[in-house]
C-alpha cells in the first residue's frame, strides 16, 4: 500500500494493491503442476494437474494485473477492473461502508463501495483484505476522509438518494430492516380480495 505519495500533477494520492507473494507463489505452484504431470507419465495424474494449473495461473495472473485495485489519482477514485480502468469522482460515490462477516467462526471484513458508472447505473463493488492488502475498515476510513462516500444531500424525491427511492428500505447491514415491507405480516396493506 502506498499512501500520501504525490502524484505527477502534485496532488496527493493513495493506492491499495494485494500483495504480490500469494499470486506469484500460485503461479508458481500452476506450473508445479503442470511439471509433475508431464514427468509423472500418468494420464490421470496429467489431467488433474492440468486442471489446477488452469485454476492458480489464470488466478495469480489477474491479481498481478489489476495492481493497484484502487487509487486516488487527481481526486477522483480509479478503480482497477479486468476490463480496464473506472474513474469515479467523489459526487458519484453513493456509499462506502465497512461490513464484518462472520464465517466459520472467523470474522472477516469487507468493504462495500457504491458508485455510478459513466452510463448512470449503480455499480457495487466489495473488497476484501486480500483485494486491498491492507484492513478494508482503514481503507474506508481514508477514502471517507479524502471526500468519497460522505454524507449525501436528499435526492429528488427526499430520500437522501439519487436513485428511485428505494435505499434505505428493504435490507440493511445488519439484517433486515423491515422498512419498506409491506404485507400481511408487516401489518401494511395487504393484497387486496
Amino acid at each position: 500500500m502506498r499512501e500520501g505519495a504525490a502524484s505527477a500533477s502534485g496532488h496527493d494520492a493513495a493506492s491499495w494493491s494485494p500483495g504480490t507473494l500469494w499470486p506469484a507463489a500460485q503461479i508458481a505452484l500452476g506450473v508445479g503442476a503442470v511439471v509433475v504431470g508431464l514427468t509423472n507419465g500418468d494420464p490421470l495424474g496429467l489431467i488433474l494437474t492440468g486442471l489446477l494449473a488452469l485454476l492458480l495461473i489464470p488466478a495469480g495472473v489477474i491479481q498481478l494485473v489489476r495492481r493497484p485495485r484502487i487509487e486516488v489519482v487527481d481526486g477522483q477514485l480509479a478503480i482497477k477492473k479486468l476490463g480496464g480502468v473506472v474513474f469515479v469522482p467523489p459526487a458519484e460515490v453513493v456509499e462506502i461502508r465497512a461490513l464484518g462477516v462472520a464465517r466459520w467462526g472467523v470474522r472477516q471484513h469487507l468493504m462495500r463501495l457504491e458508485y455510478m458508472d459513466d452510463r448512470g447505473r449503480e455499480q457495487l463493488d466489495v473488497f476484501t483484505r486480500g483485494d486491498l492488502g491492507a484492513d478494508p475498515r482503514e481503507v474506508m476510513e481514508t477514502l471517507v476522509g479524502l471526500g468519497f462516500g460522505g454524507s449525501r444531500a436528499p435526492g429528488p424525491d427526499g430520500s437522501g438518494s439519487r436513485g428511485n427511492g428505494s435505499r434505505g428500505q428493504g435490507f440493511s447491514g445488519q439484517g433486515f430492516s423491515g422498512e419498506g415491507f409491506s404485507g400481511p405480516d408487516a401489518g401494511g396493506p395487504g393484497p387486496t380480495g
